[in-house]
């Protein structure tokens, strides 16, 4: 209920924000709170027929508060600030137009840098109700052309759904329940005769020798112990749709009682990644199923998820049999149920596999306290209510292929979430690195062949660097760098020309182009890794172009091309 008010206090306040600021059906690529890898998705992603370059208007009056141009996450961000508190948010944008557009390359020129992100007073642009702001592109993290709408809370910068907001659109389909499974809770829970997690919608079935297909469990779940669930949900707002939106409110009945409710009708951006103890970490990151779990984690500093008693795990003892159901609705108010039966069995007993829980023994951690290991030349630090539950931190070493340290590998033992925020390394620099190299050297983190630089810094005889991943640390250095390589030649029909630039392990820092000896803007695409630049810039005949490109540890890179126009 409390959801149903909030979506009707929003509803009523805020009516002028009821229209979508481009002038196409509202169509949703993805809407608001779904699950994405780490965060939740932030606002709504509106289709823009596959194309770029749809006008954006302004919804209500406002000022331009904040610019962000980034190779990566929103790319070419636009902050408009209302005057009755509110903010709305445009991301992934090809161009700014009118005295946006005329501040954006003014800003770039003068400061000749293309990425920025910078904070605007009240009365430096205005805008009113229905004035073109910019154009609807692909940039940033964008997988396609589409317009990322967000509406905020101005004085903290909560974003809340855009849907509570009157936006009108049709979905006259219900969600989908793709998936329901209960997990044990402790060594000691039996599901089905079996201690480990069990499918039980769509159910499960098995081929006999005869090629027969024949239910692998009944209809009634037999459980010894304590357990929780989980369900895999999406919604579709029109048949034949590809997009698996998120969904609304997600309900548990146990015996037509209200035992447990999902829903995220706001959010604070420090609270994002909370995702990753709302869902079956584990499964997500095997195959991208999100099984949104009824249990709810101490350290969890959202309030998504309400349940009745004992954090969302339930137990049976009486030898009774149970019924449990799953509500799932959309914005539309449309509703999917499903049910299933549990039988709590006090007899059955089976001898479980302790080795499983019993891996290489660590120091315990507790949620709500700073927690810090040492060992020979390595520190890691984590701050409180960084991780979402007690649990061991489980420390080993090996050879590194760097060698210039071993790697210093750090786990969970009970649970394989990563923090909740960044976790602090420290890494003793050995004597054998000349002094000369050492403002090379780079903190990284190795998962599997995954090797990611940590921001690495450099005092004395130690090197720190923060990660959001827990994995094998060591020191490596960084020598070579960056590449720099052409990918064609400008088309008439675009007039843009693609240069690659990639870098082995720090990354790239910083970047600049002069065309015919001037210094000139590029667009960086961190998802190809291109800097694109506009072939209006580009005079007719023979033009030399100049790239200059640096990594994070100063490694240089210059090259230069001829192109003709």
């Amino acid at each position: 209920s409390q959801f149903s008010i909030l979506n009707s206090q929003f509803s009523i306040l805020n009516s002028q924000f009821s229209t979508i600021p481009i002038n196409l059906p509202l169509l949703m690529a993805g809407d608001f709170g779904e699950i994405r890898p780490n965060h939740f998705h932030s606002g709504i992603d509106i289709r823009t027929e596959a194309k770029e370059g749809q006008p954006v208007y302004a919804p209500a009056d406002g000022y331009v508060s904040r610019i962000d141009i980034s190779a990566w996450d929103g790319g070419k961000t636009l902050h408009i600030t209302h005057p009755d508190g509110y903010r709305t948010v445009y991301m992934h944008l090809s161009a700014y137009c009118g005295k946006i557009g005329d501040f954006v390359h003014d800003y770039q020129y003068g400061h000749k840098i293309y990425a920025f992100n910078i904070e605007l007073p009240p009365d430096s642009i205005k805008v009113k109700k229905g004035d073109l702001m910019a154009l609807t592109g692909n940039t940033g993290g964008s997988m396609g052309p589409h317009l990322h709408y967000e509406i905020r809370l101005a004085e903290n910068d909560q974003t809340i759904n855009p849907l509570y907001f009157g936006l009108p659109y049709s979905d006259p389909l219900p969600p989908s329940i793709a998936g329901i499974k209960l997990y044990p809770a402790s060594p000691f829970t039996t599901i089905n005769g079996k201690d480990r997690e069990l499918k039980v919608y769509p159910k499960q079935q098995i081929t006999n020798k005869k090629g027969k297909k024949t239910q692998a469990f009944s209809d009634t779940i037999t459980i010894s112990g304590r357990f929780y669930t989980g369900i895999y949900t999406y919604d579709q707002m029109e048949v034949g749709s590809t997009s698996k939106n998120g969904v609304e409110k997600i309900e548990l009945y146990v015996d037509d009682e209200l035992f447990h409710s999902y829903c995220v009708p706001s959010f604070m951006f420090e609270e994002t990644r909370a995702i990753n103890a709302l869902i079956d970490y584990r499964q997500y990151q095997r195959n991208g199923e999100y099984y949104i779990l009824s249990r709810r984690l101490r350290g969890d500093p959202t309030n998504f998820i309400n349940v009745r008693s004992n954090y969302g795990y339930l137990q049976f003892d009486d030898g009774k049999t149970h019924k449990l159901q799953y509500r799932v609705s959309d914005y539309k108010g449309n509703t999917t149920c499903r049910n299933f039966f549990v039988r709590s069995d006090t007899t059955s007993r089976v001898i479980h596999d302790s080795s499983k829980y019993l891996l290489a023994s660590g120091e315990l951690a507790v949620y709500y306290k700073p927690f810090i290991l040492t060992r020979d030349g390595f520190a890691l630090s984590i701050d409180a209510y960084n991780l979402y539950e007690n649990d061991e931190v489980v420390y080993y070493s090996v050879a590194d292929a760097g060698r210039i340290t071993k790697q210093h590998c750090v786990a969970l033992k009970r649970n394989p979430l990563p923090p909740h925020d960044k976790v602090n390394i420290t890494l003793a620099i050995p004597e054998t690195v000349p002094h000369a190299l050492r403002s090379k050297l780079v903190v990284v983190c190795v998962n599997g062949k995954r090797v990611r630089a940590c921001p690495t810094k450099i005092e004395g005889d130690m090197a720190s660097a923060t990660s959001r991943n827990w994995g094998g640390f060591a020191l490596r250095l960084d020598t070579i760098p960056p590449t720099i390589r052409i990918s064609g030649l400008p088309k008439l029909r675009e007039q843009r020309l693609s240069v690659i630039v990639e870098d082995n392990l720090a990354g790239v820092e910083s970047y600049s182009c002069t065309v015919n000896g001037e210094w000139q803007v590029v667009e960086h695409d961190g998802k190809t890794s291109s800097l694109i630049l506009d072939g209006d810039l580009l005079r007719p005949g023979k033009n030399t172009l100049v790239y200059t490109v640096t990594d994070a540890v100063g490694n240089c890179s210059t090259k230069s091309f001829t192109v003709t126009k």
